[in-house]
């Protein structure tokens, strides 16, 4: 099981959402230190109240490459691009030219999104996600294959033939999925399965079984990474009074954006109606890696057993919190206790 973190270049400065290069930069090379395997960060292009709580950005392509140029072994992604915003012609060559910079240490992921607000600001309707993964998916397989497609909609035009100047580094790509559709396209069309950090474990760990049954049926071996929001600390309530408050705002920050908590796996969603009614205690269960090394290699156990990740995806701070020496030490005990423990298994 390997180890990756989430990586954010903006911060906040006297209130206000900034660039904070410094603090991205300082991060990855700790990260690259410690021994973890890669760093993600994600794409957002529109701009209201969802993207203003978040700390994704336009091109996590650029972000990645800043990151790459100033570390040796850290391998880096995009989790995620927003392929059905994009031309997949565009979205694979550039991810081809990057990882031919930095032979093998990118991976290019792709996600479907849900947030009106970057759909608008492309004039793409939310309803056809669906439609432009599978054909953007299926360009980016036939460009990496040297085999010919031709586009019919919604994009138009024919993948082209690689440049044999890029070289013949192979390139991994990884989709993200939240539903059996999204699943069962990631098994069929790329190299793994990127989770929500949201849901359940045991709610993504039906569609790991899924995920897996049509890898089989695919002839491609499956792979699994499981993004979750964590805090370690010396006791349990250390992490709590550490990171706690950061969860639950996220977690709330999900709820107001609606569809993704179900009664099935959370029954406390029947008894509230506003996310301020939210507690730490009702979302924290089989969801979030928070408390000591103890419980962490607890319950990474138990999720090893129930989903079996080949890598778990942290995000061990937020743009307006907690400040990075957190995160730093946060990445000094995973480093210490649990990566060694885990790499193992």
């Amino acid at each position: 099981m390997k180890i990756s973190f989430v990586a954010s270049v903006v911060g906040m400065r006297d209130g206000q959402r900034v660039w904070d290069l410094d603090s991205f930069e300082r991060e990855c090379k700790v990260a690259d230190d410690l021994g973890f395997y890669a760093a993600y960060t994600g794409e957002r292009r529109g701009r209201g109240k969802a993207s203003g709580q978040t700390a994704v950005t336009y091109n996590p392509d650029l972000a990645c490459m800043y990151g790459l140029s100033r570390t040796t072994n850290l391998k880096f992604g995009s989790h995620v691009t927003l392929l059905p915003l994009h031309h997949p012609v565009r979205v694979v060559q550039d991810a081809v030219m990057v990882n031919s910079l930095f032979p093998g240490r990118f991976m290019l992921g792709v996600g479907a999104g849900y947030t009106k607000e970057d759909f608008d600001a492309f004039g793409v309707s939310l309803s056809e996600r669906g439609k432009r993964m599978q054909v953007g998916l299926e360009a980016i397989n036939a460009f990496l294959k040297n085999e010919p497609y031709e586009l019919k909609g919604p994009w138009s035009g024919n993948v082209p033939l690689r440049d044999p100047a890029m070289g013949d580094i192979p390139l991994e790509v990884l989709a993200g999925g939240w539903s059996n559709p999204g699943v069962k396209r990631a098994a069929w069309l790329s190299d793994g399965w990127h989770t929500g950090p949201i849901r359940t474990v045991t709610a993504e760990a039906e569609l790991a079984s899924l995920y897996r049954e049509e890898c089989a049926k695919s002839g491609r071996k499956p792979k699994v990474i499981l993004m979750r929001e964590a805090a370690i600390g010396v006791t349990d309530q250390a992490a709590v009074d550490t990171m706690g408050d950061y969860l639950l705002e996220y977690a709330r920050i999900y709820f107001d954006r609606g569809g993704t908590y179900e009664e099935k796996y959370d029954p406390w969603v029947a008894n509230i109606s506003s996310s301020s009614e939210m507690t730490l205690d009702m979302v924290s269960p089989d969801r979030f890696l928070i408390g000591s090394v103890d419980r962490w290699l607890e319950n990474l156990a138990e999720w090893k057993r129930t989903i079996d990740p080949d890598e778990v995806l942290l995000r061990l701070r937020y743009f307006y919190g907690p400040p990075l020496e957190v995160a730093l030490r946060s990445m000094e005990m995973i480093s210490k206790h649990i990566i060694p423990e885990v790499s193992r298994w």
